[in-house]
């Protein structure tokens, strides 16, 4: 799902708060519903991402642009998940220091999987 929030801007206003919010539930509950069926293994490893990106909040995080970071890694899980397939960064646990960027050949994976997703549903 694209962001309506401007990626350079890091001020949020209360409304761009309130889309980055909903997006990332929105995902987060799909995400859920996927977590379910995998194997105990997997879904172990992507409940602990899941409590991660969950907790990630204004105090515990150094980025100021936390919730897009938050939201940029549960689109990358749901898409993968929309494909049956996981990937880095979800085949093992999540660090535990504050959660960082999603490095850019990822966001590249996450850019394709939008593309291919978007082009499934015309």
């Amino acid at each position: 799902m694209a962001s309506h929030v401007n990626p350079q801007h890091h001020d949020y206003t209360e409304q761009e708060t309130e889309i980055l919010d909903l997006e990332f539930k929105k995902e987060f509950d799909e995400v859920l519903g996927f977590v379910e069926k995998l194997h105990a293994k997997e879904k172990q490893i992507l409940n602990k991402w899941l409590r991660k990106l969950k907790k990630a909040n204004d105090d515990s995080q150094e980025l100021k642009n936390w919730r897009e970071v938050r939201n940029e890694y549960i689109s990358l899980m749901c898409n993968q998940l929309r494909r049956n397939e996981i990937i880095e960064p979800f085949l093992s646990r999540p660090d535990n220091g504050p959660l960082r960027p999603v490095p850019k050949k990822l966001a590249y994976t996450k850019m394709k999987f939008t593309l291919c997703a978007e082009s499934d549903e015309s």
